[in-house]
């Protein structure tokens, strides 16, 4: 137990989980290969195994939402099943911010160039502008579609999780009055409905008026629409903390299963039929790999090595920054005759460029402001999106 520098509640200590840190870098890297074959037509061929792999950007963010939930609620559970969140409110949502903040903004600020191009082509008033870059500054932009990509766009993501944060501990306390499986039953049967009529749902409360079906950006954007994700992942993490006592062996084959169904769900993608991609069938498959990562300690050591973990936890930065980080690089590379046609060689100078500048931001620039920031170093640290 470590006493709160804060507040007066005692926060618990558990374990770091390595193999779950060393899973964000390959959900980051899966974003960042994404981002790059949307915009080069040529890097994989049309249909093949490996642009289904490199398709599953999308779901690398569902995987983050399911895994931030387990996170904040493995850290900030108490001791049993029926405890709330172990830190008061406003500690919590300053060690958040502390954990996100360094990065966002200063992928805000590389970001500042292309938020230049993308107003000067815009129609929109001068007013609107400064509404929308006050909504991102502020976490809040996938809450006003209009503005859910302006700027650094991969930072839409930590406007869901922001309002996730901002609920959380409401939601650890509300959710401890009920068994973890009944809210695991309960928010997976959200997800579904979710999933299903998720156009109608937003039309039905008001909140974005009709929203055509064909609309992909208003309907993978808003808040609301990933919560039940992240409660199934704290119903997870309240399993694994209280439920019965798996072995690694076990553990370990529930992490190898589900990795295996990604790579064929992604890898197989052009002969599967869509429904394997759906959110419902993505949050099974991301539940075996988060709750099976989670005890697997021992069985894959490879993925508990210091290297890697440090990948995983420069994690966050190659998300947040790889876009503005592109820029950059594209600029460089085209300094170099034929390189931009040589893809085959391009990506992986590329993400090399944002690993090695991610792992620097994560030394030198997130993890000294996040400790002044949250004013003193947390005993484990969360390892979702953010």
């Amino acid at each position: 137990m470590e006493r709160d520098a804060i507040g007066a509640a005692p926060a618990t200590y558990r374990p770091n989980l390595p193999i779950l840190t060393t899973l964000r870098f390959f959900a980051a890297a899966e974003v960042v290969a994404f981002h790059v074959a949307q915009t080069r037509p040529g890097w994989a061929r049309p249909v093949d195994f490996l642009s289904g792999l490199v398709s599953g950007g999308y779901a690398a963010v569902i995987f983050f939402f399911v895994l931030s939930g387990f996170i904040l609620a493995y850290v900030h559970t108490g001791e049993n099943e029926r405890s709330a969140c172990n830190v008061k409110a406003a500690r919590f949502w300053r060690l958040r911010f502390a954990r996100i903040a360094p990065a966002y903004y200063l992928g805000l600020l590389l970001a500042v160039p292309i938020l230049i191009q993308v107003v000067a082509q815009s129609q929109a008033s001068g007013w609107s502008v400064a509404f929308g870059m006050t909504s991102v500054v502020l976490f809040a932009q996938a809450w006003w579609p209009a503005y859910t990509t302006l700027w650094n766009f991969p930072a839409w993501s930590l406007s869901v999780e922001c309002a996730f944060y901002a609920l959380f501990p409401w939601l650890a306390r509300t959710l401890a009055r009920w068994p973890a499986a009944a809210v695991l039953a309960g928010s997976y049967a959200l997800i579904v409905l979710t999933d299903a009529y998720r156009g109608e749902l937003l039309g039905r409360t008001g909140l974005l008026g009709a929203v055509p079906k064909t609309d992909w950006l208003v309907l993978s954007a808003f808040p609301i629409l990933y919560l039940p994700l992240f409660i199934f992942g704290m119903a997870l993490a309240r399993l694994y903390l209280f439920g019965r006592v798996l072995s690694p062996r076990l553990h370990a084959a529930m992490l190898g299963i589900g990795v295996a169904l990604t790579v064929l769900i992604f890898g197989g993608a052009w002969m599967l039929p869509g429904w394997t991609r759906s959110d419902p069938a993505l949050a099974l498959v991301f539940a075996l790999i988060v709750f099976g990562g989670a005890g697997a300690a021992g069985t894959f050591p490879l993925l508990a090595r210091p290297t890697f973990v440090l990948l995983g936890e420069a994690s966050y930065s190659m998300y947040i920054l790889h876009i503005p980080l592109r820029v950059c690089w594209d600029n460089l590379a085209a300094a170099v005759a034929g390189l931009n046609g040589m893809p085959w060689l391009n990506f992986p100078l590329y993400f090399g460029f944002v690993v090695l500048v991610s792992i620097v931001v994560f030394r030198v620039v997130e993890t000294p402001l996040r400790k002044s920031i949250a004013g003193h170093v947390d005993p484990v640290q969360p390892a979702g999106i953010a």
